[in-house]
């Protein structure tokens, strides 16, 4: 009897082996099949992929050319920024010159007190009366100009100021231009 159960075994042994064996031949069939339908998803998103990085490499290529010409704009911006400290500092240095030969000239003339508190080089000889020899004053001095009025008061004018100044009326109501007020 021994025998039977021996005999049985083997074929439970064997019935197991053989549905093992379906079994594991359906699953790579399922596998295989899958696997295929994976390659057919992926081969239809192939062409959104090669667009997508197309307009990746684009994007790259933009960026690339937008910091090229950040570089070139902040290398201009840097030239631009030297060239105004050098026309500042040339500037400053005219300025310089300027002021000092206007103070060498406030030295030489009588009429200034360069030692007074509110000595301003360039404001001595302010265009009180008209120079000799110039039409009105016209013409002895460009830009801003210190004036001081008859009542000893002083103020910045420019020139266009300074000379509607100089034109003021004399006391028969003519222009020191020889026109009257109403001809201006």
């Amino acid at each position: 009897m021994w025998w039977i159960w021996v005999i049985v075994a083997v074929v439970v042994i064997l019935v197991i082996a053989a549905l093992l064996s379906v079994g594991r031949k359906g699953k790579r069939s399922r596998d295989r099949s899958r696997a295929g339908e994976m390659r057919e998803e992926a081969a239809a998103r192939a062409p959104e992929l090669r667009q997508r990085e197309a307009r990746a490499r684009e994007t790259e290529a933009e960026a690339a050319a937008a910091r090229a010409e950040a570089d070139r704009r902040q290398a201009e911006a840097q030239r631009l920024e030297a060239q105004a400290e050098e026309r500042h500092r040339d500037a400053g240095e005219l300025r310089d010159e300027h002021e000092s030969h206007l103070r060498r000239a406030d030295e030489v003339d009588p009429d200034v007190d360069t030692k007074r508190d509110d000595y301003v080089p360039g404001a001595a000889g302010t265009q009180e009366e008209p120079a000799a020899g110039t039409a009105g004053g016209r013409g002895a001095t460009t830009g801003p100009t210190t004036v001081t009025t008859p009542e000893g008061d002083t103020a910045a004018v420019d020139d266009d100021e300074r000379l509607r100044g100089s034109e003021t009326s004399s006391p028969d109501g003519r222009a020191e231009g020889g026109a009257t007020s109403t001809d201006r």
